[in-house]
């Protein structure tokens, strides 16, 4: 294998982890220079997802969504990867293995592809392998060929040290800069783990919502059941929001908001796949009705039912607060859900907050 076109390839994954949106171009580079349709990089994590040259973005969507990353003999390997070894298919699997294995007899074929050679890297304290693949009709990769791969180790796991430095400097400064602001936040990667959180956001940190082990943990069972939905919900929408209400018995709600960063910003070297702010939701009181009277046209018992309702007050209760019938009570939630826009008391908590 020629050195020279895989050293063209590496400076392309350089400009990479400069400019994120070059990926597919530096992985189809590597193709180039291994002979292949086309290059990838994984975690072992599926949850975190991969970058791929374009032209194998179809297989690996079908690899991921169709389950066969479950089914893929190849991540036998993964330890000795780690271990800094290079891989080829001949060195994890026999060949009773791929006869027997749908991979390899069903999902390879139709998608065009064949054979795979690998090398791993680390970035931060997560592990990343450099996958290059070849179709049906390209020659199997030999000893030759890992032995080329391998010269490129040590510039991999400065890649990833780069890499690294940069997601914690972009990460940082988003922080900081919601922190000038006062507002908390905390950043998520795309399988939930945090990977950082501001000191506004530590403040509010307590027994009802706290961060351990990289992970949120809530003391309200539903909370956290929610936390969980309106995650994976904020990954999957379009327009990647959600938001969750944790209840402290002590003292007012928690708002939780969850926004899906730049997909520059979701790439596995980088991590952060959701920003979620966190702000305390103010007392109940007259002017939170009066705001929202004001900007959905309410009536004002039905901007004093709000107030109290977004504030996780139970309906029967606002109606013996109110002096008036569980019936009225029921009607006036109605024309207030109507208005807002809303559908439910965790969506009105949003909106009020958003009003104050």
């Amino acid at each position: 294998m020629d050195t020279k076109p895989l050293q063209v390839a590496v400076s392309a994954l350089w400009e990479a982890a400069i400019d994120a949106t070059q990926w597919s171009d530096a992985l189809r580079q590597v193709g180039i220079a291994t002979g292949s349709a086309g290059a990838c990089i994984l975690s072992p994590n599926p949850e975190v997802g991969c970058l791929v040259n374009k032209e194998l973005e179809e297989p690996f969507n079908l690899y991921f969504e169709e389950g066969w990353h479950e089914l893929d003999l190849r991540r036998r390997g993964i330890g000795r990867l780690i271990q800094g070894q290079v891989l080829i298919d001949e060195d994890v699997v026999t060949g009773e293995d791929i006869a027997a294995s749908p991979y390899y007899s069903d999902f390879l074929p139709r998608v065009g592809l064949k054979w795979w050679m690998a090398t791993g890297f680390i970035s931060g304290d997560n592990f990343y392998a450099l996958a290059v693949q070849r179709g049906s009709h390209q020659a199997q990769f030999t000893a030759e060929d890992k032995a080329t791969l391998e010269t490129i180790g040590p510039v991999l796991n400065q890649l990833g040290r780069l890499l690294d430095v940069s997601r914690n400097s972009m990460m940082g400064a988003t922080l900081s800069a919601l922190e000038r602001l006062s507002q908390a936040a905390v950043c998520l990667r795309s399988d939930g783990k945090v990977i950082d959180w501001n000191g506004a956001a530590e403040q509010l940190f307590g027994q009802h919502f706290f961060i351990r082990g990289r992970k949120a943990y809530f003391s309200d069972k539903r909370a956290g059941q929610e936390f969980e939905l309106a995650f994976s919900g904020c990954l999957a929408s379009a327009f990647g929001e959600g938001f969750v209400v944790v209840p402290r018995h002590d003292r007012t709600p928690l708002l939780l908001r969850f926004v899906k960063l730049h997909p520059a910003a979701q790439a596995p070297f980088f991590g952060a796949a959701v920003l979620i702010t966190i702000r305390e939701i103010a007392a109940p009181g007259t002017a939170s009705g009066e705001i929202l009277t004001k900007a959905y046209g309410l009536t004002r018992a039905e901007g004093r039912l709000a107030s109290l309702l977004a504030n996780g007050i139970s309906l029967e209760d606002v109606a013996e607060a109110l002096s008036i019938s569980k019936e009225t009570a029921r009607n006036q939630l109605k024309a207030v859900f109507s208005k807002t826009g809303t559908h439910r008391q965790g969506e009105l908590v949003a909106v009020l907050a958003g009003a104050r």
